[in-house]
């Protein structure tokens, strides 16, 4: 009898702790509606997006053959320009021609330019240097289809019909070819022996620049007449 006492109290006991054990169990375990609530709260993660495609280059630094590069078009005067441009930083006139030059102030970076050659004109009544060729070195102004400074020589003609008319020796030893679109109205000047790009020119379409070619280079040797 008393071993049978002992037992109900243990049982009793026993019952007793499994119903305080109940509620932490109860309070340390998320349901399985609990989890799918914090399931849909957390953002589903975004595919990369697609790399976008390839854009026009700003209308400010779009080189338009024949035509203008950037701001300045061929056949303005040069007080449209300067008041595009400000004053330039250097030039040289005489004859009825100038051609002046506005440069990159960055001394940091490698010397980059807008350089506009006029020659004097009558346009109606009125007479004015007006712009005959303009020509950049700055990688910033593209044509409509990407090229630049820095471009390859190979990436060129793949978009214009070339024809080699002249080169020099640059201040690094190194020989430039120029390469002139004469039916599009724009000129490359190429280095050897890489092949790239360092500077554009632009002049009237269906003209030869071939003795009218800014006169940057004195000692450059014509290769056609």
């Amino acid at each position: 009898m008393y071993r049978f006492i002992l037992y109900f109290i243990l049982v009793l006991l026993l019952g007793s702790c499994e119903s305080r054990r109940q509620p932490e169990q109860t309070t340390g375990t998320t349901s399985t509606s609990e989890k799918t609530n914090k399931t849909a709260a957390i953002p589903a993660p975004t595919k990369p997006a697609r790399p976008a495609a390839t854009q026009k280059p700003d209308s400010l630094f779009m080189i338009v053959p024949g035509q203008r590069i950037g701001q300045i078009s061929l056949g303005e005067t040069a007080e449209m320009v300067n008041s595009k441009l400000g004053q330039p930083d250097s030039g040289d006139a005489a004859m009825g021609k100038a051609l002046t030059f506005w440069i990159n102030p960055d001394e940091k970076k490698v010397r980059q330019y807008v350089a506009v050659y006029f020659v004097r004109s009558t346009d109606g009544a009125a007479e004015a240097m007006r712009a005959q060729q303009i020509q950049v070195s700055s990688p910033a102004f593209k044509t409509q289809h990407g090229l630049g400074t820095g471009s390859k020589l190979s990436n060129i003609r793949g978009k214009y019909k070339l024809q080699p008319m002249a080169y020099y020796t640059n201040e690094k030893q190194k020989q430039v070819y120029i390469y002139d679109d004469e039916d599009q109205g724009i000129a490359f000047e190429v280095t050897t022996p890489d092949s790239l790009c360092t500077a554009i020119t632009i002049h009237k379409a269906g003209e030869s620049i071939t003795d009218t070619y800014l006169p940057l280079h004195p000692d450059m040797i014509r290769l056609k007449e």
